[in-house]
């Protein structure tokens, strides 16, 4: 078969401080479920060479630049160490639900291992991805569907195999987090009653470090830019008041100006939690003025300062 779908996704976190090095990790995962790879390329960077005329005596390659994406439905929380840069903390329980938490680090990052098989006509093929970190993330929360995660980023090599080294296709541990076990609280012990979308972004400015070779050699962090976009049904003016930075009007600094969480359950054991700090408004707006067939909403850009990620799962393996 050749269809698109015909394919198995899975990956290993490589080791802590060795860039694309052969991972200790024999616990093969997948990132989620109803997934999608959406770029997988690489750029050798090629120069055309000339002898003084318009023909290419010689085509050069330079550097190898691998590109990646994807987007599934969440499940596990595995995949955040390549957002976040390094292995969560673990919480210390003794049975389930065991509780992880990612911080984003200031340095070098953790990177994974991908491993792409198609069956085809004539044969298997893998193409195994080394170094995959993400540099962007953003994890969708909408009106009767599960939470979804969009994950963008590049690698630095690239073996083709012949066989899918983890044997067989991962599964997933446990039920998809779902809209139903979605709540927002802005500030922290406010819950905003009637959400109907957001969208969690992170940026972490990664960028691979390279050395006189074609592959990198690290990936490394750079500027952390987590955002959140929330529209909501209109019940009161706090959103209004905290854009503005006060009651009586706009406030000369509004920063750091409130705490929130983002949380996400199941309807099993797993859960997701975002901690954000110093949340304040880029911009504020209401929507549906006049319409008498939609609910008044509003649109809020929010940017935060600092986030966090805290799971729990059934699974003690934060591997």
């Amino acid at each position: 078969m050749t269809g698109g779908s015909n394919v198995d996704v899975a990956f290993v976190h490589e080791p802590v401080g060795d860039y694309a090095g052969s991972p200790d990790d024999t616990q093969y995962k997948t990132p989620g479920r109803n997934g999608e790879i959406t770029t997988q390329e690489f750029d050798n960077d090629e120069t055309r060479q000339r002898n003084w005329g318009n023909e290419t005596e010689e085509t050069v390659e330079g550097t190898f630049e691998g590109a990646f994406s994807l987007s599934f439905d969440l499940v596990d929380p595995w995949f955040l160490n390549h957002v976040f840069g390094a292995p969560p903390t673990a919480g210390g329980e003794a049975e389930a639900p065991y509780s992880y938490t990612w911080e984003i680090v200031n340095g070098e990052m953790q990177s994974s291992r991908w491993y792409l098989g198609a069956d085809l006509i004539n044969g298997f093929a893998e193409r195994q991805l080394e170094g995959v970190v993400f540099s962007e993330m953003e994890v969708n929360i909408s009106i009767g569907d599960p939470v979804s995660v969009s994950l963008t980023g590049f690698y630095g090599s690239e073996t083709p195999n012949t066989s899918f080294t983890p044997g067989s296709q991962p599964k997933t541990d446990g039920t998809p987090l779902i809209f139903h076990g979605g709540s927002i609280n802005i500030p922290t012990s406010t819950e905003i009653v009637r959400p109907k979308s957001g969208t969690l972004s992170i940026s972490n400015g990664a960028r691979p470090q390279r050395e006189w070779a074609r592959e990198p050699v690290a990936a490394v962090t750079g500027n952390i830019n987590p955002t959140l976009n929330l529209e909501s049904i209109v019940l009161d003016t706090d959103l209004l008041e905290l854009g503005l930075g006060s009651a009586d009007g706009p406030a000369t600094s509004v920063d750091g100006a409130a705490d929130g969480e983002l949380a996400f359950e199941s309807p099993g054991a797993n859960a997701l939690r975002f901690p954000m700090e110093g949340i304040t408004h880029s911009t504020y707006a209401w929507n549906n003025i006049g319409n008498a067939g939609e609910d008044l909403t509003d649109d809020n850009a929010l940017t935060i300062d600092r986030l966090t990620a805290v799971a729990e799962t059934a699974s003690a393996e934060a591997q």
